[in-house]
């Protein structure tokens, strides 16, 4: 099992270096547009609520047994926190960038996808914790 938790801790870097290359690459001369609208909701918003939906998943994933160990049901609330610095420190490093925007509503779609995982892995937990407890950890 320990080999699944260093797996799941690679995989959450990765993520995490792929987060900062989305934000912080500039596709200006890659085609990629993501100002079109995709019901009613432009590209980029969809594109950044996609981007860290996954965070919470990975996260609690990499560090399950630590976080319930040191914040106990609290454990959630850091989750979530930790991905809204994510976010922030993200959209502010975008900001320096002179070949991108930073834009609020961006962090607002950041926070929404936070915000849907993390309720997700709140109503999962206890069916996941009694048909698979901690197998993964």
């Amino acid at each position: 099992m320990k080999r699944v938790r260093v797996l799941f801790r690679i995989l959450f870097i990765v993520y995490i270096c792929m987060v900062f290359f989305f934000c912080l690459y500039s596709f200006k001369d890659t085609g990629v547009d993501l100002s079109k609208y995709i019901f009613g909701i432009r590209g980029d918003r969809i594109a950044h609520f996609i981007m860290f939906f996954p965070y919470p998943f990975s996260a609690w994933l990499a560090s399950k047994k630590e976080l319930r160990e040191k914040f106990g049901k609290a454990s959630h609330l850091v989750l979530f926190i930790s991905g809204v610095s994510l976010a922030i420190t993200v959209e502010l490093l975008q900001s320096l960038n002179t070949n991108r925007e930073s834009d609020p509503m961006d962090v607002l779609a950041n926070l929404s996808g936070l915000l849907v995982a993390t309720a997700i892995i709140l109503i999962l937990e206890k069916f996941i914790d009694n048909v698979w407890p901690d197998r993964l950890q």
